[in-house]
């Protein structure tokens, strides 16, 4: 009887609260609070080494390219001694470093693969283009009956786009292109 009477003692005491001072509170609060910042400061470091790695891998921008390569050499490096370092960063934040930095570099090998295929797409459409012919309305000359003036006949005439920049450039510059010789034998 008398272990029950201690028990039923002791429960009430089990629910009071701890005598603090108003400093020893604040202060406790002011450290969760700290090291709550200095996460969300190390996380911010990581999501934008992350970032600049995700964003900029197909840049055409200098400061692009840069921002890509520093981010991949930050993430690269192995190395434990500085305090900002990406084995580091990743765990304080308790995330495994070698694990992120394996899906980083897994992912890259995708995009760039992605990047190629769409370049390569590109580059057959563009071909397939230029090597279509194209309709264009070609005005047949004014005929002259009962002299009266008929108004001009407009033909369909298939007409071939320069293969290249070269013809492109020289079609610009005056030499004799496609269109004219096919207006010339329209004339004819």
């Amino acid at each position: 009887m008398q272990e029950k009477e201690t028990l039923d003692e002791k429960l009430p005491g089990l629910f009071e609260p701890d005598t603090l001072l108003p400093i020893q509170y604040f202060e406790a609060m002011r450290r969760k609070h700290l090291l709550e910042g200095e996460k969300r400061l190390v996380l911010s470091v990581l999501e934008d080494a992350v970032e600049c790695f995700m964003k900029c891998i197909d840049s055409s921008t200098n400061k692009g390219q840069r921002l890509f390569r520093d981010a991949e050499e930050w993430i690269n490096l192995e190395d434990k001694k500085w305090v900002f370092s990406f084995d580091n960063v990743c765990e304080m934040l308790d995330v495994n470093p070698e694990y992120l930095r394996r899906g980083l570099r897994e992912w890259k090998v995708r995009k760039l693969d992605a990047i190629e295929r769409a370049r390569v797409a590109r580059a057959e459409q563009a071909a397939l283009a230029a090597s279509q012919p194209v309709i264009e309305d070609v005005i047949a000359p004014q005929s002259v009956v009962n002299a009266e003036v008929e108004k001009p006949a407009v033909t369909k005439v298939a007409v071939t786009k320069p293969a290249t920049s070269a013809s492109r450039s020289l079609h610009r510059k005056g030499a004799p292109s496609d269109r004219r010789a096919t207006l010339r034998k329209a004339r004819a």
